[in-house]
Order: C-alpha cells, then structure tokens, then sequence
C-alpha cells in the first residue's frame, strides 16, 4: 500500500474534510456573468457513540445572471450524488476478478456492457451492442456496436467545471472477444464463470490449467469486425441476452492488459496511481477512485441528471448515519444499523430493497406424507410468512408465494400468483387429502442447519402447523444438522436420510426467470432434490428458455408459476421470503436501486434546490 493512500485513509477517518474543501474548489462554478463568490465553509463537531467528529460543509453562493432558468442552472454547479463505502481501500474493479459489490458498482458505472439491464422495467436494453438478432439455429446471436463510445482517459482540459474526456480508441467487437476469452480461462479466477459455458468451448478451455492462445480462439466468439461481434451458444438460450449485462462481460482494451506497469492486476494499478482507460457513463477523476465524473463523450442520454459521483470511504457504519442525518450524504446502506430508536422521519426515509436470495422449504416427492399435492399446498398456506418476517428478521425481508424474485427478466408482482397465508384453503386441502386431518398423520421429518435462527424459523413454522393444521408438536420433529450434512442429506440418491420437508436457499447467478424455473424447478436441467417427475410445467420452462421475445417469455413463465404455487399448482417447494438491504434515501433523491449488479448513477436524480435548502438548514 502506498503512502498516498495511508494519507488517504487517514483524511477520510477525520471525515474528509480537505477533500471536500479540494472538491468546491475544483468544481464551483458561476455563470460566466456573475462575480465570483468565495464559498462558505461551515465546521461543527459532532458525537458519534462518544467520539468527537469533524464534520466540514461547503455552501455554495447562488449567483445572480441575467438569465435564470433555475437556480441550479444559473449557479453552474454540477450536481452531485454524495454517498459513502464502509472500507478502507478501494474495491477490486477488474470485471473479469471482483466478486466484491461494491467493485460491482464502480465497473457498472465506468465500463459499458454489450447490454444493459433495465431495473425499472426488468428488461434488457441496448448498450455498446445497439441491435442484435438470433440465428434460425437459435444459437448464433449476432451483435451491432457503436462506433462512437470510446476508452477515454481525464484529459488536462476543463469546460463548465468540467474535466474533458479524452478519447484513446472506440471500444471495438475485439475487446468483448478478449474479456469473454479471459473470463474463460481458468487462470484468471473469473467467479461464477460457469454462467457462461453456455458459450461454446467455454468449459473447456476452463477445465485447462493453462489454456493456450489457440485453446481461447477454440471459444465461440468472434470479431466479424470492429463492430460485429458473433457469439455461438452450445443451444438455444434466450436468457444468454440477460447475461450479456453482467459485469464479468464487460469489454476490456488487451493493451492495457498486457501494459508491462499494469499486467493483470489491475488492483496493483490502483493502488499504483497508474491511469486506466474506462468506458462508461463515468470516469475516475483520481487513483483513490474517490470522485467519479460524466463521460463527456459517453453518447447515450442519462436518465437522471447526476455528473459528479462523490465517493466517501468511512471506517463505520454509524458514521455512515451521523453523516446522512446530517444530510451530507445522500443515500446509505443502513442495513448494519439499530434504527429502534430512529425518529419518525428518518425511518419515513427507510427503502427495503429486496435482495436476489429466497428462503423456502422443499419437500421430499418420495415421502410417504407430501407425494401428495393437496398436502404441500395445506402446509404451505399454514405458514403466515409476513409474520415469519417480523419474528426472525424484524421485517427485513419480503413475503414470497410464488417462486421467481422482483428485479429479474419474467419476474411477476410478489402478490400476483400464489396462495401465501391462508389458513381456510389450508384446512381445506388437509380434508381432501388421504389422512383427512394431521393427527391422522405419521411423524414429519423436518430437517434444518445448525444455525440459531434456523432452528427459531423453524419452530415458528411448527407452531403455524399446530394451530392452523391441528397437528401436535410431537409429530414433527425438527432435526438440526450441519449445513454441509442438511445437503447431502437432501440429495436425490441420499435415500432413507432424506427428511419429509427442509429448509433451503437459493440466490440468483445471473437476473433472469430461467436461473429460478430452470436451474432450480425443472426435473432434468436441475438438481431436482424434489425427486419430482416431469410434468407439464418442464415443458414450458425449456419452452420459455427458447423463447426470445420478452412478452412472449414473460406470459410463458406466468403460466409456470400458476402450475406451480396457484390454487391446484403442485407447490414443489414453499417460498417464504426475500431476505432485504435497508436504503436511508434522502427525500431530494429519485432512483431505482439496482437489485441485481450494480448502481447505475446515470439514473439517479437530485433536486438541487431541494437538497442545498436542506443542507443550509442543518
């Protein structure tokens, strides 16, 4: 680690004080018919759990031009999202290595992607790739780029407060060849690489310990020219376009690479000062990645109207807080913190943003108690899951009855398909099924890991059979068993280890229905630790995994969810919840929170009137 950044750090505990002083200077600026007005620098020390703080705000004048449109625009001042990262060092940025979310962040917003995925509408849009079509074969996707998004790098010159991007080259169809070929290699450590051996010659230039340079050109991607890049599938996947979104597919310029300072690793560059080239919406104005700035030569219209990005690095969560009460950031990540004693208005401020991992319950197609539908279906609505919620996780999660999450391609409304809480329907598939009542039933198996609150769940969930079911506590009996053992336990082939019903989770590896229907329902292309036979519902799972026209997949896995959790679905599984991060959003910012990947901080709005007059009130 370099002195520089030591310096750094040390700043940032003392709350940054000169780099916000260093920031108005640099960015402050009047129309070019108003006299220039120092700004004001205000210092008030504060007490966070018995530690005196320095806090220093910058107010800046308003001044005067002839022409006032807005305050805002007659001020000139760029418009600044100012948000704060809980480390001490800058996250690895490298899109083929990171797995770190906030690196995910960073390489959202400054290297373009073929596609990008739309979070307000859960669709994938165009990006570097401006149109693409698929091959009879359904195999052969076939992509168009721009010509006119660039590597740029800051260059010397300033506009409107502005540091001018300097274009290097275009990002050509070569760099998405290189970065994919890269994230195939095994050498380069690429995690969850195996989402894309649906790239023919993929897995097996990943199952090489060294791919050679011929190994990587055996991998189906190709550079027809600078602006047409081929991609051949090893079969029809209409959820391969979803993937193309994602951060370890993002183009990346080989020269830079292959720059004797820079090499492979990248975060030896970083924390070396050395220049990066980017190419997305921002670029970093500085090695400590502390300031992010619009692209003044990125061509796709913003959707918000934020330029600067002001990254602020804090040793602590609660000086994260004391922060944003102060209103000198603008959104945290609360999640890490006691907000039981937080005012009235802090917590109206409060976004639960729903993460991509749902808990539930399987249920074993073997067992001599829930090979019958009407069963699964009674026990399943028995559970009151919003009060499951409030018991385990204090209400930091979201409800779930049907099977694939909000925030990926196919997903429906949390409320639009499936039963959840009902304890009539309940009552009423127990007296259609063959025992006709619980007590009728023999001991249930219910197998749960070793963790504290997988043992509360469970016992909450007992009780809600015991009271809506009239089953006695005797009868099911919750083994708790180490992670590890709970699954190999629940295994296909585990046999008579195989419990009644457990517990489990599934997280999402890339945001499309198919990583729910396909890699975790269907009876062949999943685990299937259900042992359930093929029905119906497979059918159209692979028919949704063929289909590339979005509202098409999205009426096709409708139908999945309804043969699946409606009034006669088989209810494989029992979602429970989502578990969710808590956002403190200040009331002058508007944005999509990026449920799946990144943060895109193009999209974010900020009233600056709103947020300079909350500010001067303190």
């Amino acid at each position: 680690m370099s002195e520089k950044q030591i310096n750094h750090r040390t700043v940032y505990t003392i709350f940054f004080a000169a780099a916000l002083i260093i920031s108005a200077i640099l960015f402050v600026s009047a129309c070019q018919n108003s006299p220039e007005v120092p700004p004001i620098v205000v210092t008030e020390v504060f007490n966070v759990a018995g530690e005196e703080l320095i806090i220093t705000r910058i107010l800046e004048p308003t001044p005067t031009p002839t022409i006032v449109p807005t305050p805002a625009e007659a001020a000139n001042v760029p418009v600044v999202l100012d948000l704060s990262l809980v480390r001490n060092d800058v996250p690895d940025i490298d899109p083929q290595k990171t797995n770190d979310d906030d690196g995910v962040d960073f390489i959202e917003n400054l290297f373009v992607g073929l596609t990008r995925y739309n979070h307000v509408t859960n669709q994938v849009e165009p990006a570097l790739a401006s149109e693409w079509e698929v091959g009879p074969n359904g195999r052969t996707w076939t992509f168009h780029l721009r010509d006119d998004i660039f590597w740029v790098q800051p260059s010397s010159r300033t506009q409107d407060g502005f540091v001018i991007s300097e274009a290097v080259r275009p990002v050509v169809a070569s760099d998405v060849v290189f970065a994919i070929q890269r994230a195939c290699a095994r050498e380069t450590d690429t995690p969850d690489a195996f989402v894309l051996f649906l790239i023919e010659g993929c897995e097996q230039a990943h199952q090489l310990v060294s791919a050679t340079p011929a190994d990587l050109e055996n991998i189906g991607v190709q550079a027809l020219n600078d602006t047409t890049l081929q991609i051949d599938l090893n079969r029809p996947a209409a959820h391969f376009l979803t993937i193309t979104s994602m951060w370890f597919m993002r183009p990346l310029p080989r020269e830079l690479l292959e720059d004797e300072e820079i090499g492979d690793d990248w975060q030896a560059a970083v924390e070396n000062d050395t220049p990066l080239l980017t190419s997305g919406p921002f670029m970093p104005l500085d090695g400590s990645f502390t300031r992010l700035q619009r692209n003044t030569l990125w061509p796709i219209p913003f959707q918000g109207n934020v330029q600067i990005v002001q990254i602020n690095y804090l040793e602590r969560d609660d000086i994260a807080f004391s922060l944003w009460e102060e209103k000198l950031l603008d959104v945290i990540d609360a999640s890490a913190i006691d907000l039981s004693n937080a005012s009235v208005s802090t917590l109206e401020q409060v976004q639960l943003v729903a993460e991509q991992t749902m808990f539930y319950l399987d249920f074993n197609f073997q067992s001599g108690i829930f090979r019958e539908p009407t069963l699964r279906r009674a026990f399943s609505a028995a559970i009151d899951r919003e009060a499951l919620v409030e018991e385990v996780y204090d209400g930091e999660a979201i409800p779930m009855r049907h099977l694939i999450p909000p925030g990926v391609v196919g997903a429906l409304e949390v409320d639009e398909i499936g039963k959840g809480y009902n304890p009539d329907f309940a009552r009423l598939q127990l007296a259609e099924s063959g025992f006709n009542s619980c007590r009728l039933m023999p001991e249930i198996r219910f197998m749960v890991s070793s963790s504290d609150l997988s043992l509360l769940q469970a016992e909450l969930i007992r009780q809600m059979w015991m009271e809506e079911l009239s089953c006695a506590e005797t009868q099911i009996i919750i083994e708790q068993v180490p992670f590890g053992t709970l699954l190999a336990n629940t295994r296909p082939d585990a046999g008579a280890a195989r419990a009644d019903v457990w517990e489990l989770a599934w997280a999402s590896y890339y945001p499309d229905a198919n990583n729910w229907a396909g890699d975790l329902i269907h009876c062949d292309e999943s685990e299937n630790r259900e042992n359930r036979p093929c029905s119906e519902v497979d059918t159209l799972i692979q028919q949704a995994a063929r289909t590339i026209d979005p509202a098409e997949r999205l009426a096709l896995y409708r139908q999945v969810e309804t043969l699946l959790f409606g009034d006669d679905g088989i209810e494989p599984i029992t979602p429970l919840y989502l578990r969710a991060d808590t956002l403190l959003v200040q009331n002058w910012v508007t944005f999509q929170p990026a449920i799946f990947g990144g943060e895109q901080y193009d999209s974010y709005t900020i009233v600056v009137d709103r947020k300079e007059l909350e500010r001067s009130r303190g």
